[in-house]
């Protein structure tokens, strides 16, 4: 949580880990975890921070 927008928010550059791997990494937690109502809740919280960043990173 702490390290994902950091590491997609770079000025002019490559984004060291990209937003496939996030969103991969995302994806197999929701499948593979037996997950809380809380952990469910900041993964899809995650999940929808991630899409408007791609968004606005394509945009751009």
């Amino acid at each position: 949580m702490r390290v994902m927008v950091p590491s997609l928010l770079t000025e002019g550059t490559i984004p060291f880990l990209s937003f496939d791997y996030w969103h991969q990494r995302l994806s197999n937690l929701l499948d593979t975890a037996q997950l809380s109502h809380a952990q469910f809740r900041t993964i899809d919280s995650l999940m929808t921070q991630l899409e408007r960043l791609q968004t606005r990173s394509a945009a751009a």
